[in-house]
């Protein structure tokens, strides 16, 4: 039954052309020559335009063998010949779209076809899709070496040994290679951060500094990702931040957006530790980031705005206090949100830019205006409410959201991070409303203790606080 939802579930990925396409390439005698194949198909596809179910197998097989009795063994086999037809689909529509390995392919062919003319005229067209495309990425250095090899072969099988390319594929590999391993230490780099996973490097680290040159830095595809690799794992790697940014906007053009998304994440990222660390240069050069990432369109999913992307900006030009750039954005912007989440995410985000502008009332207004539906959302806007009530001294109800908000917690299922941060925060708050104004020592201590408490989230606005009491 598993091979039977494998099929389904595949063509309920397709679109209305791609539908199309599949029922003329059923339709093609050089791929197939049986009328049961296509006759399932157009069962399958019956029931996913109704939106419903497959079907159960006896009801299946009748629609396709009418005047059969029923044979589980030939449905199963008929669905298996299916799925291999659907996903030889799906690898000819893959392989099309590949114009520089198709042309490859055929200046391969035509050498081993003894095809002179031919194959001059195809490595011809070959040299100028590879320069057409402009790329400079590892995938383009990729193409680049296959030519250089099929070059080479045509060259020692017609005997044309002047020139066999052979310093070129060995330049050509090592760019190749190092661009490779640059990228996928940034990559292991990422991961270890989010997972706290130690990976071995290999040879990276004996390669550095030799990477370090000009030589192999006029390579914007090595460049970039030696930068972003240095800036990461160099202590002192403001320098190397500053140099990545620099040849990231220089080379732009020459990469793919998948190309670009990893490490622009990094740097962000980076941008946030530093932020964490106390340097404060380093919200700037984060929201620059966030805004350059989102107008290039680097940072976007399917044409959309990450939620999270969104309220990371904001919070960003909430340290920059960049109010009007805000609220501009939130208007301008909002469309692009996923329409699941753009309420909550909007009046999330106009909560907290009304807090950060101290008008109270119109922040809590926001955040009871909708149901969040994320959980860290939800979190952070109960911890903003009980701030709320506390810059607005009401203290019946801050109370009141205190013990609400620890009862939530506690009944959740949170992580550890999120339990003990506001958990922690919770019982400074309680402190800090009971400590009476002439004991000086006991907001003194508390204040050592907010001071000494690592990675809570609210640390900088209770130090505040603690601040105006004293």
């Amino acid at each position: 039954m598993t091979g039977n939802y494998k099929l389904f579930n595949l063509l309920k990925t397709f679109d209305t052309k791609e539908q199309r396409q599949v029922k003329q390439f059923l339709k093609s005698p050089f791929f197939v020559r049986r009328d049961d194949v296509k006759d399932l198909y157009e069962v399958l596809l019956y029931f996913i335009k109704k939106d419903r179910p497959i079907p159960p197998l006896e009801k299946l097989f009748l629609k396709v063998f009418p005047e059969e009795r029923y044979d589980a063994l030939k449905l199963r086999g008929t669905m298996s010949d299916l799925l291999e037809l659907v996903e030889e689909f799906l690898l000819i529509s893959m392989h099309r779209k590949e114009k520089i390995k198709n042309q490859l392919l055929l200046t391969k062919i035509y050498r081993q076809r003894n095809l002179e003319k031919n194959y001059k005229r195809a490595a011809k067209k070959l040299l100028k899709l590879m320069e057409t495309e402009k790329l400079e990425n590892a995938k383009a250095y990729e193409n680049l070496l296959a030519f250089q090899v099929e070059q080479m072969n045509y060259q020692s099988s017609t005997k044309r040994t002047e020139h066999l390319y052979l310093q070129e594929i060995s330049d050509t590999h090592d760019v190749l290679y190092l661009s490779q391993k640059l990228k996928n230490a940034c990559a292991q780099l990422s991961h270890q951060l989010v997972y706290k996973t130690k990976y071995d490097y290999g040879l990276l680290n004996l390669l550095l500094e030799e990477i370090n040159q000009e030589k192999y830095l006029q390579y914007p595809a090595i460049q970039i990702y030696y930068y972003c690799f240095r800036f990461l794992t160099v202590e002192e790697g403001a320098n190397y931040f500053q140099k990545f940014k620099k040849a990231f906007f220089q080379n732009k053009e020459k990469f793919t957006k998948e190309d670009l998304e990893g490490p622009y994440r990094l740097a962000i990222n980076y941008c946030i530790r530093k932020l964490n660390e106390g340097n404060t240069a380093f919200a700037k050069e984060g929201w620059e980031l966030y805004k350059e990432g989102i107008t290039e369109k680097i940072l976007l999913e399917n044409n959309q705005i990450p939620r999270f992307t969104f309220n990371n900006v904001i919070a960003m030009a909430i340290l920059l206090k960049e109010y009007d750039w805000i609220s501009q954005f939130i208007e301008e912007s909002a469309v692009l949100l996923d329409q699941e989440f753009q309420a909550q995410t909007v009046s999330f985000n106009l909560a907290r830019l009304a807090f950060a502008k101290k008008d109270f009332e119109e922040a809590l207004s926001h955040l009871q205006s909708v149901e969040y539906k994320d959980l860290v959302n939800v979190l952070i806007s109960k911890m903003t409410i009980i701030k709320i009530y506390y810059e607005m001294q009401t203290e019946d109800a801050l109370y009141a959201n205190l013990d609400s908000f620890t009862q939530f917690i506690r009944r959740r299922e949170v992580s550890d991070y999120h339990r003990n941060n506001f958990l922690t925060i919770i019982k400074i708050v309680r402190k800090m409303i009971n400590i009476p104004e002439f004991d000086k020592k006991a907001l003194l201590d508390l204040q050592n203790e907010i001071t000494n408490t690592p990675n809570i989230s609210e640390q900088k606005w209770l130090l505040e606080k603690m601040k105006e009491r004293l």
